[in-house]
């Protein structure tokens, strides 16, 4: 589990910025990526420097060079911030997949109900899930429904 204490007190922004200063291999790339000042970015930078007790990045020639440590760094958090950005975009309602469960008898798909299933699939965001249906003879030669859990919609012969 994470120490949340921790954390709290590292800016976890910090580590967007860096990986962007690292994929560029630039301050002003990775300010330009960012929509924000070089300035903000060499801010950010120092402040992670002295939160890892390492310069990050060596200057070299035009550009910037990784240490050992930034190499490690970037190692780390590149799986990592993708699996944080797939998390945060399957919390958003909006790209949730909606789940409409269909009981019915196999061979009792009627035109209307296939139109209707099929517009479910049309509308992108919704999972469409048939069960095939088993009906039994019941006390009296009345007929039950043998299915699990709760559907959306049931279609029955009648």
């Amino acid at each position: 589990m994470a120490n949340l204490y921790g954390l709290k007190k590292f800016d976890l922004n910090l580590l967007v910025i860096f990986e962007c200063i690292y994929q560029h291999l630039s301050i002003s790339r990775a300010a330009e990526t960012l929509f924000i000042t070089p300035s903000a970015v060499s801010q950010s930078l120092q402040r992670l420097r002295t939160q890892l007790n390492d310069p990050l990045f060596i200057r070299s020639g035009k550009g910037i060079t990784p240490t050992k440590t930034s190499v490690n760094l970037h190692y780390l958090l590149e799986k990592n911030l993708s699996q944080l950005e797939k998390t945060i975009s399957m919390a958003n309602p909006a790209n949730f997949k909606k789940r409409f469960v269909i009981y019915s008898p196999q061979l009792f798909i009627t035109p209307d109900a296939s139109q209707f299933i099929h517009a479910l699939y049309q509308s992108g965001n919704m999972q469409v899930e048939h069960h095939d249906l088993q009906l039994t003879s019941g006390v009296g030669g009345e007929s039950t429904l043998t299915a699990q859990g709760g559907p959306d919609t049931q279609f029955v012969p009648l």
